[in-house]
């Protein structure tokens, strides 16, 4: 066994390379004298040839023309000349005239005589040449979206730019070419803030979510703009390996929507406030009314909705007839404009005229808006003058024969008849408290002042002028200070403008002048300011010291309207702009102010829908109790999936429906979906715990409201200890004995009662003691400055401390950064809520929910 090896015999050798050369994966080629000599059969079959015909064929037919084959011949040359082995990459022709790409390795058989052959190893990179040709179109089209992309978009890897287009550049407002290969923190205004960002990122990545916020950018022309980030990892279990990140600009859309609520507002102090009834109709059934409304017809204004405008009319017969009168003008698009007979809600008949319209829309319904203006008055003085004038003519016809033989007689008697006639006509056009001209007087003197302009091509002015809070002298000082202030104002005011001018009293305390042959807005505002300057000195009354401040509404003739009610009513549209500016000033009407009363009436009627069409939904945030690490309950919180704007959060609809009385109904729905959503978790396996609802303020008031929580806690088999209502501050200060009752009818149910924004309504501590409730909430107001308010923190401490002192559960909300959730703790709050933990999320998301990722109790 130790001897010499042994030698393999010719005849084996020569078998084991046939062997090898027939199974080998790649083409083998021997070529000598431009010919193809020898090969295995997988070379020819590359080609497309069989290998007998392959063989003794030109090497030409390999190539795709003369002038390929010349060409890699002298570029092989050379190379094996000097016994040196040949690689390259080329195309080389199958049989069919296809043309593939090989790799071909060659060397000389013999170094020392290269033209005694040539060895050529080929391999079909067909596959990987697709590959490569498939990728770099891949990049190319990557490289367009990103260079047309409308948002920016920018890949980071260790917190440094590797990539980006130049829409992101220009969004920071950075030069083109600068940012790649700069760190992140150049976005940044401070290191603190890029250390908080990131740690708040990257835990996101790590949780395998994605990132998402808002933040302002001011730009080197101090511009400052809205930005929405969004960021995303490329694998979650190596977060700083690589994230790509999406920036837009939303400017625009966040300033239409303050732009939006800014006349929201606006439109919602002159509905409440107006001077004249407003009411809302969907095919004859009322849908909404405002205050003076209900005043004119002698309701309550809660009383009204849901109702058949059948209650206004004295009989059927007149709800009939109008109707048919009424739709055929409203239907195509005109205004309905008459004076009808009514019916007031004690059962006597007074007049109105009444001015409708209908709400443009898709709906199939008819949708009609309608304002009305009690003209009994002057219904009533028309009828007085009428009678008078009737018995005046009797008294002569019968008195006739007598003074004929005695002409002194009649001479009194026609004396009488004029002193008489003078009285009649003397109380039927002006106030008795004031004796300015009434309302009748004014519609005849702003008729005639309008017929002269339209001769004389002159302006004429209205001004609807409104007592600031004369409302709280009538309460506290009583109606006799009260008329005595009324007649204090009218001669002020009858002072200011000239004798050519009218100054009336509509009733109340609203006043309105007619400025005859105004020339110019200019002309009109130097009397506005005068007015203003009238009545800014304090005037005595009974002892009292009393400032009647005024908030005045003007429209012009011709700009603002060409015929008395559109004047009226125009001024008293700008009046109520010029409360909601502050109060003791004047406001020109504009267009604008009507247009924004049509969007607030849209936006109501939108709302209608989502609700009847089943448009809202629940999403649940988490209730975190921090010493157990675990999940206390959650609360429901509303929303509205708009077809046309998406998801509307609740602080866009909520005001509305709370002041229409929607609130009642959304509030309904969202307890009982809210227990039965609790419900089918709990038949999932998940753990029992209590589910947060919010109470509306008219909610709360509702006076079937324990009824109504008895049925749905029935309905929906849930105990009522698992049920939380949040009441906020101010709500339980209005009637406490009331809301005293209320609250412990509810908490002998078993439901919990929550004090919810607590810290911001100015609560009394006896009344609180008073209270059946079990939580505080600390409201988000306070937590979010606590960190360098020391105002704020004093006032979270001070709530802490009262919830211990009367042994109720404490909750902080709004909680988002580690700093608050820190100083909380430091101050004794163990519960909270906050995007720190989980933000609201759907039902279907019931992971993130009961089992939300929470930071570790070290976590800087």
């Amino acid at each position: 066994m130790g001897g010499r090896p042994l030698m393999q015999t010719p005849k084996k050798a020569a078998l084991e390379l046939n062997a090898i050369f027939e199974n080998a994966t790649v083409g083998i080629l021997f070529t000598n004298h431009r010919r193809l000599m020898q090969a295995n059969r997988l070379c020819a079959e590359m080609f497309g040839y069989e290998l007998d015909e392959f063989l003794g064929q030109s090497a030409l037919i390999l190539y795709a023309d003369q002038e390929a084959y010349s060409a890699l011949g002298r570029e092989a040359g050379p190379v094996l000349s000097e016994g040196k082995p040949f690689r390259a990459e080329t195309r080389l022709k199958r049989k069919d005239g296809s043309l593939f790409w090989c790799r071909v390795s060659a060397k000389a058989v013999d170094p020392e005589r290269p033209r005694d052959g040539t060895l050529w190893i080929i391999e079909d990179m067909t596959d990987d040449h697709q590959m490569l040709e498939a990728l770099e179109r891949s990049t190319r089209e990557l490289t367009a979206i990103l260079d047309t992309a409308s948002v920016g978009i920018a890949v980071v890897r260790n917190r440094v730019f590797i990539r980006c287009n130049r829409r992101f550049e220009e969004l920071f407002d950075i030069e083109p070419g600068t940012l790649v290969g700069q760190s992140a923190r150049r976005l940044f205004d401070s290191e603190e803030e890029f250390d908080r960002i990131g740690q708040q990122v990257y835990a996101e990545f790590a949780a395998g979510q994605v990132h998402r916020r808002e933040q302002q950018h001011r730009r080197g022309d101090g511009r400052v703009t809205w930005l929405r980030v969004s960021g995303s990892v490329f694998d979650a279990a190596s977060p700083h390996a690589g994230s790509v990140w999406l920036t837009e600009d939303f400017t625009a859309t966040r300033e239409a929507e303050e732009r939006a609520r800014q006349a929201y507002d606006e439109q919602q102090i002159i509905f409440d406030n107006a001077a004249v009834g407003i009411l809302f109709v969907r095919d004859r059934m009322i849908q909404r009314c405002n205050r003076r409304l209900a005043e004119i017809f002698g309701y309550r204004q809660d009383e009204l909705a849901g109702r058949s405008t059948r209650v206004f009319y004295l009989c059927e017969d007149d709800y009939l007839r109008q109707g048919e009168e009424i739709l055929p003008v409203v239907m195509a698009g005109g205004t309905y404009v008459g004076e009808l007979r009514v019916r007031h809600q004690d059962g006597h008949a007074f007049w109105v005229r009444a001015t409708g319209s209908r709400v443009a829309g898709e709906a199939e319904s008819v949708d009609l808006t309608w304002i009305f203006e009690d003209v009994t008055e002057r219904h009533q003085a028309e009828e007085a003058l009428l009678r008078a004038h009737e018995e005046l003519e009797q008294r002569v016809v019968e008195r006739t024969a007598e003074l004929a033989s005695a002409n002194t007689q009649l001479q009194e008697e026609v004396f009488e008849r004029m002193q008489a006639e003078q009285r009649i006509w003397q109380v039927a056009h002006h106030d008795s408290l004031t004796g300015l001209p009434n309302r009748a007087l004014l519609h005849d003197r702003l008729e005639q002042a309008l017929a002269k302009a339209q001769r004389s091509r002159n302006r004429v002015a209205v001004m609807f002028l409104d007592l600031d809070r004369f409302k709280s002298v009538n309460d506290t000082l009583g109606h006799a200070v009260g008329d005595e202030l009324l007649k204090y104002v009218a001669a002020r005011l009858t002072s200011v403008v000239r004798a050519v001018d009218t100054v009336s009293r509509l009733g109340g305390d609203e006043f309105v002048i007619v400025l005859h042959e105004a020339s110019t807005s200019d002309d009109v505002a130097q009397v506005a300011e005068k007015i203003i300057g009238a009545l800014s000195t304090a005037v005595n009354i009974g002892g009292h010291n009393l400032r009647a401040t005024p908030s005045i509404g003007i429209s012009i003739y011709p700009d603002d309207g060409d015929e008395v009610f559109a004047l009226m009513k125009n001024a008293d549209t700008a009046m109520y702009h010029a409360k909601a500016a502050g109060r003791n000033n004047f406001q020109f009407f504009a267009r604008r102010m009507n247009e924004q009363a049509a969007h607030f009436f849209k936006l109501e009627s939108r709302l209608r829908h989502a609700i009847e069409s089943g448009a809202l939904l629940l999403h649940y945030q988490p209730l975190i109790d921090w010493p157990r690490r675990a999940v206390c309950g959650m609360e429901a919180l509303v929303r509205w999936r708009d077809g046309e704007n998406g998801l509307i959060e609740p602080a866009e609809f909520i005001p509305i429906a709370e002041e229409t009385g929607l609130i009642v109904s959304v509030g309904e729905w969202v307890l009982a979906a809210a227990l039965r959503q609790n419900r089918l978790w709990q038949q999932h396996g998940r753990p029992l715990l209590p589910v947060s609802v919010n109470l509306s303020p008219r909610q709360f008031r509702q006076k079937d409201l324990v009824d109504t929580l008895r049925r749905i806690l029935a309905d929906t088999g849930q105990p009522a200890r698992l049920l939380e209502l949040e009441i906020t501050e101010s709500t339980l200060m209005h009637d406490i004995e009331e809301t005293q009752a209320r609250l412990q009818e509810i908490a002998a149910m078993g439901v919990r009662l929550v004090i919810d924004d607590f810290g911001t309504g100015y609560s009394s501590l006896a009344y609180l003691k008073r209270f059946p409730v079990h939580k505080l909430k600390v409201d988000q107001s306070f937590v979010r400055d606590l960190t360098h308010d020391p105002e704020d923190a004093a006032i979270v401490t001070a709530i802490i401390g009262l919830a211990r002192s009367l042994a109720l559960d404490i909750l902080a909300e709004g909680v988002e950064t580690r700093p608050q959730l820190d100083a909380l703790l430091a101050l004794g709050c163990e519960k909270f809520q906050g995007h720190l933990f989980a933000r609201a999320q759907p039902p279907i998301n019931a992971d993130e929910i009961f089992r939300p990722r929470l930071p570790s109790p070290g976590q800087a």
